[in-house]
């Protein structure tokens, strides 16, 4: 695709936009559960949820090897939402 293109020129001239850099700015569970409010886990979930949307979108208007490849990244999203969504759930009934 065309953004595979561009991500190759920026590697080349040593440059990489800043939404790169962020694409690896993940919490670790211990961070997202250290609070008593619910910001970051929310604003991570929202992130995967995003991250989920737009592989769909690659699965849809990618070629067969990126809709592969998207494909088994949404298998891998889901489970980590599903993991989460258990952590969560684990939390707020050892509050109780």
């Amino acid at each position: 695709m065309e953004n595979q293109k561009h991500l190759n020129d920026l590697a080349a001239a040593g440059q990489f936009p800043d939404e790169l850099a962020k694409l690896f700015d993940y919490p670790s569970v211990g961070e997202l559960f250290s609070r008593h409010d619910s910001r970051r886990f929310d604003e991570f979930r929202a992130r995967l949820t995003a991250t989920r949307e737009n592989l769909e979108r690659i699965i849809r208007y990618g070629t067969r090897e990126e809709a592969e490849r998207a494909a088994r990244a949404v298998k891998a999203v889901d489970t980590t939402l599903e993991f989460l969504e258990s952590l969560q759930k684990m939390r707020q009934n050892a509050q109780k």
